[in-house]
């Protein structure tokens, strides 16, 4: 939550809600604060038009609003916001109804570096941690489906509205888990905060709320509002409806006056949301849709994806199965090896392959450190003794990687793409980390094809390659790629 700061000529405090309702009865603060008419519930809703999507409560009228391409279904008090382009790729492209969303909230941005060393107390390095502690927020559905919404605005209590949108959904649900906020509206400071929040993060409430505007740059109220000319207003911030501002009033964004509770109510009918299909497209966005299109490379890249990975698989699916007879002849079970790696935005997923190495070589890694001729965190050793027999072939012709076209099926990994990397190795180089993960990793990829090999190049070419892969993606590329992946493994 962030602390609001108000200061006037009369009083500075820095306090919470409550205490400022005992500094300024008449703000309209405390128990249930407004802005422009509307309390933290309404503003949640037209935060969410503005993506798009029409909130939809249990047990609460429900009347579609033109324009809406997604309904998000929520229990009465709930409060939560996502980013919805880190699901509306699945959301696309999945054959469900509906989506059971798990919000999962976090205890710090960003990310933190921590010096790393020696049991002597020497200093090795420094690392980046990207993993945050989390929890599980909110869950809601969502769901492009009117009829699954009315369902469950019709519905009594959480449970049968849940079973009632199954239903309607003939069990075509997916369940999805995306980083967001969730506010506990029946709570003061809940309410409090996710209005702070939203004068921290919603740069264009305007575009939404009709009756709204910028009074000066960053700085929102009803478009009639007079601000004193000895008043100072650090943005971002919002004005609430009130009858008169208090002369001398500093205002330090991110932070918000709510309504004086009279002018509040008379607030109401001037200010309201705009129908989603009156709402002006953010700036950037084109076409009839608020929802993010994907390009027309990406869409012909997936597409490519799916039907390359399916004709690999039930093609070569007696290779594989011969494989397997190989692998568990030669060294037992299990026959595929899954190895954590990190895939778009740096998620983590199971990269799986045909066990080629003995299994206890993950232990053995420290002892052959010194035979690494990589250059970076990844290990790469000529004659590996922890390679098998039969994994030596697989990996010359590359046949331990065929299982991997089951990750490029789920949406995991790409034919074409960078690397696929565990968080350990991306750990060495955060900036290029960034710019690898933006797209999905592949099975095959620049770096695979141009690398040299030359002792002391391989960290530094991985690199090189990753990028410019990441900076010239087109399809033209991904098919000399993989011809030229083809033609190595024939010449092999």
């Amino acid at each position: 939550m962030v602390k609001r700061i108000v200061l006037t000529d009369a009083n500075i405090a820095l306090a919470d809600a409550d205490a400022v309702e005992d500094a300024c009865p008449g703000s309209g603060t405390g128990r249930d604060p407004t802005i422009w008419g509307l309390d933290a519930v309404a503003m949640h809703e037209a935060w969410w038009r503005g993506h798009g999507v029409q909130c939809v409560h249990l047990g609460q009228p429900f009347e579609p609003v033109p324009g809406a391409e997604l309904y998000l279904l929520l229990e009465p008090d709930q409060v939560a916001t996502f980013t919805l382009a880190d699901i509306i790729e699945t959301v696309v492209w999945s054959t469900a109804k509906a989506f059971r969303v798990r919000i999962i909230e976090q205890d710090d941005e960003g990310y933190r570096e921590e010096i790393v060393r020696s049991a002597e107390g020497e200093v090795l390095g420094i690392r980046r941690r990207y993993a945050r502690d989390e929890w599980v927020g909110h869950r809601v559905i969502l769901t492009p489906d009117e009829s699954l919404a009315r369902r469950w605005a019709e519905a009594r209590d959480p449970r049968s509205g849940k079973r009632s949108v199954v239903d309607g959904a003939r069990r075509r649900i997916d369940r999805l888990r995306v980083y967001g906020h969730c506010f506990d509206v029946t709570l003061s400071e809940g309410r409090s905060g996710f209005f702070s929040w939203l004068v921290a993060t919603w740069e264009d409430p305007h575009r939404v709320l009709e009756g709204i505007s910028a009074v000066k740059p960053g700085v929102f109220a009803i478009a009639d509002t007079r601000i004193p000319d000895d008043m100072i207003c650090i943005e971002p911030a919002w004005i609430g409806a009130s009858d008169a501002i208090d002369a001398g009033r500093i205002v330090v964004g991110p932070d918000f006056l709510p309504d004086d509770r009279l002018a509040g109510a008379s607030a109401s009918p001037a200010v309201r949301p705009r129908p989603i299909n009156e709402i002006d497209l953010p700036q950037g966005r084109r076409g009839g849709r608020l929802l993010p299109r994907q390009s027309v490379y990406d869409l012909a890249k997936r597409s490519f994806d799916i039907v390359f990975a399916l004709a690999v698989l039930i093609g070569l699916g007696p290779v594989m199965l011969a494989v397997s007879v190989a692998v568990a002849i030669d060294d037992g079970f299990p026959l595929f090896f899954g190895h954590t790696r990190q895939k778009k935005n740096g998620k983590n997923f199971k990269c799986w392959k045909f066990r080629t190495m003995r299994r206890d070589a993950e232990a053995m890694v420290a002892q052959l450190q010194a035979m690494n001729k990589a250059d970076g965190p990844q290990v790469f050793i000529e004659n590996d003794p922890r390679v098998t027999r039969v994994g030596r072939i697989l990996r010359k012709l590359q046949l331990d990687e065929l299982p991997q076209f089951w990750n490029v099926l789920r949406g995991d990994m790409s034919v074409v793409g960078p690397r696929p990397s565990p968080d350990k190795e991306n750990q060495f180089c955060p900036a290029w980390r960034e710019m690898r993960l933006s797209v999905r990793p592949g099975i095959t990829g620049l770096w695979q094809v141009e690398r040299t090999r030359a002792p002391g190049q391989d960290f530094q070419e991985w690199i090189r390659y990753d990028i410019e892969y990441v900076r010239t993606a087109s399809f033209w590329l991904d098919l000399k790629i993989i011809f030229r992946t083809v033609r190595n493994i024939v010449t092999r």
